[in-house]
């Protein structure tokens, strides 16, 4: 009997290629983590390697956690002696183990996207560069794209032209801003590894007798730095085992280098290549239109998707009169899904290109009552007055983060203004200090009015009483007393109302996620907690908000990769939309051959997330830049033979509309509607209601129906008749509504 029993014969070859080099090409829905695991557990079990001796690296916390769960499972508590994270995890746990030899402080703060925005802010502030030459978002892509590169300060710097001086010397900037408030950004947590081990020789040579295993996942999605980092650790053993799919390759934007998985047998002659294509997830039907779409693509390796299941009810294909008929026909079908087929709306996920396209879906769902979660909305950890309460600690866990300082010191307001913080700032950057040590010295700035002296005093003595109840207390209760002596739950209250009421929510929810944290942690440090908060994808913090509430789940396809639903929309299927404008005229002008097809590795990630059900919609018309336009079916739909396709339309009315065709590829044309017009749906009734067992329907914590706001729990209740008014939260916003006109139902 052998561990790998279970596996089917590809899987197993997989499993047990242990060996040198390997390129497992794992499918959509072909078991990869299983594979991995299994992989993992064959290793450890058969063939005798110690668990400290392999590295598995993911690219979200959600699918590490989900690994090391199966390798426990398997072998028993030797799986928590393995390295197992996400690169950026893994990376900065390298840093923060070797940071003596590379000379760095170990405490470093990592930056996100808010924080690198904030700072190069100050930055091009000090710099006198007005944000209309060049805006803080366009700054930081180009950092970006340099570190992505491997490109540095100053090589940047040399490679700049006269057009780009400006350029390199903000990127200069940036990049001593970041060291002197000792932190990293997200680019910077795969690129200083690499060039660390790369000066520090003696320090790679112990992680490369270390790791005699080496496994990548989702390789498809690593760009440069991430392919040095992984070859540079399996040069010693060269057991490096890679899983992906070049199908499914979509960040480009982010970096993503598909020639790192297209050039794998290139890089390493000698390897093994298995191909996993049976799909334990979709139907028969589903299958083939997503390997008749992604066939047209030239850059790729090749394979050919295929299961044992059934052959499935074939895809609905359906012409919508405009986006806004679009959304209606997705809408009432979901509530026939729930009310007919007996889906729950968690079972159903609504797929479009672009954000944008939200919108009109989200206003139908909200008049129908159906629960909805917008996936990739803004996360928990963004909200203010938890982003807030994260500086604090950060500040006692990393004195020199300006960044974090700058946020809360005068959150609670203490009467500083902007010209005592700036003299502040003034004083620190003379005298090379950062602004927690230039708080005890502010007997040096004479310019600070007695007011603003006494409150910069009282915020350093708060820092400090905290900096020392950091080493007495556990995690929830630091955070606890942060909350409470910082003054903050004290203004909460004194607002007294029910949006203050909801950040106070909040933030005892994050107190519960400390004490969540430090109950499963054997040391939960303040240090170890802020890095998985700075480390959180934003598809791990919308999976754990899908998994506490059954909602349709609204998101691009970006978003979606990594997900699966028993019923799928994919809507948008025009051209311009999928494939976007951008991509179009790039391949006419031929600048960049290759966008399309990654629209279409797009397309057909929407396609694979469906198990059972899957509709592609278009609109003849849609609403672009506030006007009415004609839209184009996409190509993409071309590309599906015609018999797996159910054709309807909705809403049209004669007489039928040209038969517009995709400029490139096969045309597609939809058959004239008929003389009453097409495929009629009748408004249904509410699809999801928890029923109300009181007469008065409007007392605090009932939920109530608005016919543009959704479903929304009542917080508060003032006044009485024509007057009374109501506060009410729907989803993450709360509105003041009055009841003689809101024209609420019971929810």
């Amino acid at each position: 009997m052998s561990i790998l029993d279970g596996l089917n014969p590809a899987q197993r070859q997989a499993a047990q290629a242990c060996a040198g080099p390997v390129l497992i090409l794992a499918g959509a829905g072909s078991g990869k983590t299983r594979v991995l695991t299994y992989r993992i557990a064959h290793l450890i079990c058969e063939l005798g390697l110690p668990p400290w001796n392999l590295l598995a690296v993911t690219f979200t916390n959600k699918a590490a956690g989900e690994m090391r769960a199966r390798v426990e499972a398997l072998v028993g508590p030797a799986a928590q002696q393995l390295w197992i994270g996400t690169f950026h995890a893994i990376c900065a746990r390298l840093l923060r183990h070797s940071a003596a030899a590379f000379g760095l402080d170990r405490n470093f703060t990592i930056y996100d996207e808010e924080d690198r925005r904030a700072l190069m802010r100050r930055v091009l502030e000090s710099l006198r560069i007005p944000e209309r030459d060049l805006a803080p978002r366009a700054a930081i892509s180009q950092i970006s794209r340099a570190k992505n590169a491997m490109v540095d300060p100053g090589l940047f710097a040399q490679e700049a032209g006269f057009q780009r001086q400006t350029m390199a010397q903000v990127y200069a900037a940036y990049e001593a801003e970041l060291r002197r408030n000792h932190a990293f950004d997200f680019d910077d947590l795969i690129a200083e590894p690499v060039r660390q081990l790369q000066r520090h020789p003696e320090v790679l040579e112990r992680y490369q007798e270390r790791f005699h295993h080496v496994l990548i996942d989702e390789y498809q999605d690593t760009n440069r730095p991430q392919y040095l980092l992984a070859s540079l650790l399996a040069a010693r053993h060269r057991n490096l085992c890679v899983v992906g799919d070049d199908d499914q390759s979509i960040y480009q934007f982010r970096g993503a280098d598909l020639r790192n998985i297209l050039d794998f047998e290139r890089d390493y002659p000698d390897a093994q290549v298995v191909r996993l294509e049976q799909n334990y997830r979709s139907t028969a039907r589903i299958l083939q239109a997503a390997n008749a779409v992604i066939g047209c693509n030239q850059n790729r390796k090749g394979k050919e998707l295929w299961t044992q299941g059934p052959e499935g009810e074939p895809l609905r294909l359906v012409e919508c009169a405009d986006d806004r008929g679009e959304a209606r026909f997705v809408v009432q079908t979901i509530g026939r899904l729930v009310r007919v087929e007996g889906l729950a709306p968690g079972q159903v996920a609504v797929l479009y290109r672009t954000n944008a396209q939200s919108r009109a879906l989200e206003e139908e769902l909200q008049r129908s009552g159906l629960p909805y979660v917008i996936v990739g909305s803004i996360r928990f950890y963004e909200r203010k007055e938890v982003k807030d309460a994260l500086a604090y600690l950060r500040l006692l866990a990393n004195p020199a983060d300006d960044l974090s300082l700058l946020r809360v010191i005068n959150t609670p307001r203490r009467g500083l203004g902007d010209t005592a913080v700036y003299h502040l700032q003034r004083c620190a950057q003379q005298r090379q200090l950062s602004l927690s040590d230039a708080l005890t010295r502010l007997d040096e700035i004479p310019e600070l009015n007695p007011r603003s002296r006494k409150s910069m005093d009282n915020f350093s003595l708060l820092l400090k009483k905290l900096g020392e109840r950091k080493a007495e207390l556990e995690l929830p209760e630091l955070g606890q007393e942060v909350l409470e002596e910082s003054g903050y739950l004290d203004m909460l209250q004194q607002e007294n109302s029910p949006e203050a009421e909801a950040r106070r929510e909040n933030l005892e929810q994050l107190l519960a996620f400390m004490n969540e944290f430090s109950q499963e942690q054997e040391e939960p440090t303040l240090e170890a907690f802020l890095e998985v908060i700075a480390l959180m994808a934003p598809e791990d913090a919308t999976g754990k908000e899908q998994d506490r509430q059954d909602a349709v789940s609204l998101m691009t396809l970006h978003s979606a990769k990594g997900l699966e639903f028993p019923a799928v929309f994919l809507c948008g299927m025009e051209e311009n939309l999928l494939p976007t404008s951008r991509a179009v005229e790039e391949e006419k002008s031929q600048r960049n051959t290759l966008a399309v097809e990654e629209e279409r590795r797009l397309c057909y990630v929407g396609i694979t997330r469906a198990e059972r059900y899957l509709w592609l919609t278009c609109a003849s018309q849609r609403f672009t830049y506030g006007s009415l336009s004609e839209a184009t079916p996409s190509r993409f739909l071309a590309e599906i033979p015609p018999q797996l396709l159910a054709v309807e339309q909705y809403g049209l009315r004669p007489p039928a509309r040209r038969q517009a065709a995709p400029p490139v590829g096969r045309s597609f044309s939809f058959p004239a509607p008929k003389k009453e017009g097409v495929h009629y749906v009748p408004e249904p009734e509410p699809a999801y209601s928890e029923g109300i067992d009181g007469e008065d329907f409007l007392a605090p914590g009932r939920w109530v129906l608005h016919s543009s706001w959704g479903r929304g729990k009542i917080l508060a209740r003032e006044g009485e008749g024509a007057q009374l008014r109501l506060s009410i939260r729907f989803g993450t916003q709360v509105k003041r509504v009055m009841v003689a006109y809101a024209s609420l139902e019971p929810g």
